[in-house]
């Protein structure tokens, strides 16, 4: 193998590398406008469900029967309602 061919072999390999960085970088220019839309429209319908009146009181019924089994369960007021504030609106794990 000559020099001539190792250099060309390593200027291909090189080509590649930043065609595929630019490609990616690509990618994410045009998914990024997409997902700043899906996060709109999540968080819409996430304001819309907690807005409505029914929702809000089984929210606080929740609530409250949250804090009330933390001190049946021997947690002071305190440490109760501290737990309580820290969980605050309760949400799908892998939505944290």
């Amino acid at each position: 193998m000559s020099v001539t061919s190792v250099c060309t072999a390593q200027e291909q390999d090189t080509t590649k590398t930043e065609t595929s960085s630019e490609s990616f970088e690509n990618v994410q220019q045009m998914m990024g406008p997409m997902m700043g839309q899906m996060m709109t429209g999540m968080m819409n319908s996430m304001f819309d469900v907690l807005s409505d009146k029914s929702n809000a009181e089984k929210l606080a019924e929740f609530t409250k029967n949250y804090y009330d089994a933390l001190i049946n369960k021997g947690f002071s007021k305190e440490d109760a309602l501290k737990i309580v504030i820290s969980i605050g609106i309760p949400s799908i794990p892998y939505m944290k």
